[in-house]
């Protein structure tokens, strides 16, 4: 009994630890699971990214989306994942916001929805 309820505790916990295999094999075609999103909690709380360089998180968890906003030497975004209801469109992007220094190193990492 105590072992179907601990199952049960823990399988609805949505949060996993961040796997870097993981995440760069959850991209593309993935980004409509939920795969990244339950990673992102680690990735910010972990701070694994902060005081890396560009490449450095590259290595970790891939290129980052092309976004075209005019701070883009200083923000880079990775898409975590796409929420779709009956539109063709999706209803919310979410992304992995990370903010570089003026050395080119991440200072701030913070999940960023777009509706």
């Amino acid at each position: 009994m105590i072992a179907i309820i601990l199952l049960f505790a823990f399988s609805c916990n949505k949060n996993t630890h961040f796997s870097s295999e993981i995440w760069k094999k959850s991209g593309g075609e993935n980004l409509t699971l939920d795969t990244r999103n339950r990673m992102v909690k680690d990735l910010i709380e972990s701070q694994i990214l902060l005081g890396k360089t560009e490449q450095n998180i590259i290595n970790l968890i891939g290129e980052p989306s092309k976004v075209n906003r005019p701070e883009a030497d200083s923000i880079k975004y990775y898409q975590v994942q796409e929420i779709y209801s009956w539109n063709i469109d999706p209803d919310e992007l979410l992304f992995l916001k990370i903010t570089f220094n003026e050395c080119q190193i991440s200072k701030k990492v913070e999940k960023f929805i777009t509706k």
